[in-house]
């Protein structure tokens, strides 16, 4: 049996819950990346969406690494 790691793309978004001390400084903070992931729901999982037009854009064999 081999492994593999399946890439997809999606049509969705993310809600992010942060602190923050204006709205602009919020934005700053998601996108950048310095907020709790444990905050983020995105759709697929956590909001009551699906994956709209889901997509395989790219398949890899994961590589032995003890070979």
């Amino acid at each position: 049996m081999k492994t593999f790691k399946i890439y997809t793309q999606w049509v969705g978004y993310s809600v992010v819950e942060v602190e923050a001390e204006s709205p602009t400084h919020a934005q700053e903070l998601v996108e950048s990346g310095d907020y709790d992931t444990d905050n983020a729901k995105h759709t697929g999982y956590g909001l009551d969406y699906g994956y709209d037009h889901e997509q395989t854009i790219e398949v890899r064999e994961v590589e032995d690494e003890c070979a």
